[in-house]
């Protein structure tokens, strides 16, 4: 477990600082375009305290698209219309509420970042769940409150009248996610500080795939894809980032498993 969830370099600290332990989980749905083209039609949050796990502080609102018109798919996935939208207020002021803390999460962190330009240290819940439930089908939010499975209960009463892409929705079922990832991952870390360290670490990295997600080894758990096609996606120019890192990360690996291996001492004879 520990390669998967490594160590972060720590700088020296003259006085302790004591670590934030409120993570604002956050959700965004948008209109359904490329990033420069996207409006942000409705945001989502919930307050997670990692030392109790308490969920607290649900917050929800519209935006206005100022114009952009929203995408048929998109529409068709989070079902928002065009007169929900009505006398919704400008995105500047409706994401105002939902930058108060410093410390978010989000599912997918890089897209909803991206669309809320808010400050601060952002975890990624999708790459922690890669590292924390590596052997689950799949890594989809909604795949994972099925097959890790999930305990909703609590959020329940939050949860009632909304669906799957609403923004609360979403935002609800990642915070008991990231609670569930933190109670598999926090006995691998000294504190609560070294779990946001490398937390934060594994957020800014590509994703650590479980399974390839192209070509002739699709869906096959990366230990079980042969060394010599892990080999060949290191070489191939253009290739994913995620898968890159995953092939250079697994050959890594086995590289080390050789050497430990021939290092090993031979037993004594007697």
């Amino acid at each position: 477990m520990n390669e998967l969830f490594p160590a972060a370099p720590v700088a020296p600290q003259l006085f302790p600082v004591v670590p934030e332990s409120v993570v604002r989980v956050i959700d965004t749905e948008t209109a359904g375009h490329r990033l420069e083209d996207d409006a942000v039609i409705e945001i989502g949050s919930v307050d997670l305290d990692l030392a109790t796990g308490r969920i607290f502080n649900p917050m929800q609102s519209l935006a206005s698209p100022g114009g952009v018109e929203i995408n048929p798919h998109a529409r068709r996935v989070h079902k928002i219309s065009d007169e929900m939208l009505e006398g919704a207020p400008p995105f500047a002021e409706a994401v105002r509420p939902f930058a108060t803390s410093r410390l978010f999460a989000a599912q997918r962190a890089s897209f909803d970042r991206s669309r809320l330009r808010l400050a601060g240290t952002w975890l990624c819940t999708y790459k922690l769940a890669l590292r924390a439930f590596p052997e689950v089908r799949a890594h989809g939010l909604q795949s994972l409150v099925k097959y890790v499975p999930l305990d909703l209960s609590d959020v329940a009463p939050d949860l009632a009248g909304l669906h799957p892409h609403r923004a609360l929705f979403d935002a609800l079922c990642t915070a008991v996610l990231l609670r569930r990832t933190a109670a598999e991952l926090m006995p691998r870390c000294a504190d609560l500080a070294d779990f946001l360290a490398r937390a934060e670490r594994v957020s800014n990295e590509p994703a650590l795939l479980a399974r390839l997600r192209f070509g002739k080894h699709k869906g096959v758990p990366i230990r079980d894809v042969p060394t010599d096609y892990l080999e060949w996606l290191v070489r191939e120019p253009d290739m994913d980032v995620d898968a890159l890192y995953t092939a250079r990360h697994h050959l890594e690996r086995r590289t080390q498993r050789q050497i430990d291996a021939i290092a090993r001492p031979m037993p004594a004879t007697v």
